[in-house]
């Protein structure tokens, strides 16, 4: 676990079921700010690991460039069309379909946390009493939003690893953008290998009980106790400022 100006984050990525691990993930500080990030290469997608690894190494590049100058927003608008680009560009190179999701978060000293996502890894904002989250680039979560889907009925549906977009398969991407403040609160960010399988009251509750470090093993193995079969990634990161 690692502790900087308020904030204690740890991070952690578990083959779960599978025989490769497609996920990447990205927890540090960058130019005065911290930069968390999951990507999840897509299954049935060739080299789902190269692009997951390619999304989360731009992402913390840009964000090395840009954030003293540019800002939070547009640097992460800026990235995420900048992997999108890579990924599509080492596809027409390679003759291959490679793509990946990418939620990432860039905090501020004061808990202002702006967030970037493409396709189905999740951002998570949980207090004591509440789960906020990003809304997913899928199938099933049009479902949701049209009310035909509960939530809880959503993590069951077959066709729920649909996604609308990802990144490496266009030319450009719509990029979902949040701000939140996270002050007192925890960040979670998850590929769909835990959050497909764990629910909300069971995140909310192991992470507010719990250090990022132990937190994070809780979470793997409530995925893997589920049975889920995929690659299981997840950033905790409490802020402890008021």
């Amino acid at each position: 676990m690692r502790g900087e100006s308020g904030l204690r984050y740890a991070a952690m990525s578990d083959l779960g079921g599978r025989e490769r691990n497609e996920d990447a993930y990205f927890a540090g500080r960058v130019d005065g700010y911290h930069v968390f990030a999951v990507a999840d290469g897509l299954g049935g997608h060739a080299c789902g690991d190269v692009a997951s690894r390619m999304a989360v190494a731009v992402l913390a590049e840009a964000a090395g460039e840009g954030l003293s100058e540019a800002g939070p927003a547009a640097v992460l608008e800026d990235a995420f069309q900048r992997v999108n680009a890579a990924v599509y560009a080492y596809n027409r190179e390679m003759r291959l379909n490679a793509a990946t999701t990418l939620s990432a978060a860039i905090v501020s000293e004061s808990g202002r946390c702006w967030i970037g996502t493409v396709g189905d890894s999740r951002t998570h904002i949980v207090t004591p009493s509440s789960v906020w989250h990003t809304r997913d680039q899928s199938y099933v979560q049009g479902l949701v939003d049209a009310g035909v889907l509960s939530p809880a009925e959503a993590m069951l549906y077959p066709g729920k690893n649909i996604l609308t977009q990802a990144l490496g398969l266009e030319t450009r991407v719509q990029v979902d953008l949040d701000l939140m403040e996270i002050a007192g609160a925890v960040l979670v960010i998850t590929s769909d290998g835990l959050h497909d399988y764990v629910p909300e009251s069971m995140i909310r509750e192991i992470v507010m009980a719990s250090e990022p470090d132990a937190a994070c093993r809780r979470l793997i193995d409530a995925a893997r106790n589920a049975a889920g079969t995929d690659n299981i990634t997840v950033i905790v990161v409490r802020n402890d400022c008021p």
